[in-house]
């Protein structure tokens, strides 16, 4: 029985075959179309008779045509099927389609040729790449939401606070890292510029340990307040922190540090009122000059 031997009824086999929109042929094992549907000839602006009898490679034009990867070679070859996606060139385009062939085999079990199906899934990877990048833009919004949400914990976690008339306290709690460090500080210099409060009191009582990259934060604040005429008191050090920072070397010399927020607040209200004590002798005596 040879390959030819199938197309006794044709008329009734291509009714069946050409009922399927996608494209279907078969193969001798010389590679010569004997069977092809409506819709794999339409795929590349042909009909079934002008691809009759010819080689499957002059009618699809793909990157594995003529080559030890073609798909009729392999499942003819290895009896069995294979499949996979590739693309076909036709009219300077390439149409990207998914195939699957198969040994065709007489009543004997001989493989007498080859059949291949394959399907256009242009608009399938269309749609993937429309889920592909709907998806994308759900974790880019959600990444974003996120972000929001930390930097709002972390002004929750930064606040800035007006502990009396010209003193501001920052009191910070948990691990204080770079970028934490670093937002404290910028919003900080926001509430200075809005308040002009000539006292700061930073107090880390809450932070169980700084490392060199906080610690040197946390002098550029201290520089920063004293930049925008404030002048700021570093509070709540710990013995650890201490000696960590003496182990990092860390200059202290030009820092305010009281043990305690309360003593800190304590020398800035008295340090405000001999201000404006002073101020006001001044202003008398001008008054009085006058």
């Amino acid at each position: 029985m040879d390959i030819t031997d199938y197309k006794a009824d044709e008329g009734f086999m291509f009714e069946i075959i050409n009922a399927v929109p996608s494209g279907i042929f078969v193969t001798d094992l010389e590679h010569n179309i004997q069977i092809i549907n409506k819709g794999a000839a339409a795929l590349v602006g042909r009909t079934p008779g002008d691809c009759f009898d010819r080689k499957c490679s002059e009618i699809f034009d793909t990157p594995m045509c003529g080559t030890d990867k073609c798909a009729c070679l392999v499942a003819t070859d290895t009896d069995e099927a294979c499949h996979g996606q590739t693309v076909l060139r036709h009219d300077g385009k390439e149409i990207p389609i998914e195939y699957a062939a198969r040994p065709l085999k007489n009543h004997e079990g001989k493989v007498v040729g080859c059949v291949e199906h394959f399907i256009d899934i242009s608009d399938r990877l269309e749609k993937e790449k429309l889920i592909q990048r709907q998806q994308e833009e759900i974790i880019k919004k959600r990444e974003e939401y996120i972000r929001h949400l930390q930097d709002e914990i972390l002004e929750l976690s930064t606040p800035v606070i007006e502990l009396w008339e010209g003193v501001l306290a920052l009191p910070l709690i948990g691990t204080l890292d770079s970028h934490r460090a670093r937002l404290a500080m910028e919003r900080l210099l926001e509430v200075i510029e809005r308040t002009r409060s000539p006292f700061v009191i930073i107090d880390i009582t809450g932070v169980p340990t700084v490392d060199t990259e906080v610690a040197n934060r946390l002098l550029q604040t201290v520089e920063a307040v004293r930049l925008m005429g404030s002048e700021a008191i570093l509070t709540g050090i710990s013995p650890h922190i201490a000696l960590t920072m003496a182990h990092l070397g860390v200059n202290m010399s030009n820092i305010t540090v009281r043990s305690r927020m309360s003593d800190a607040l304590h020398l800035a209200i008295v340090e405000i009122q001999r201000k404006r004590s002073s101020i006001d002798l001044v202003t008398d005596g001008e008054l009085g000059r006058g």
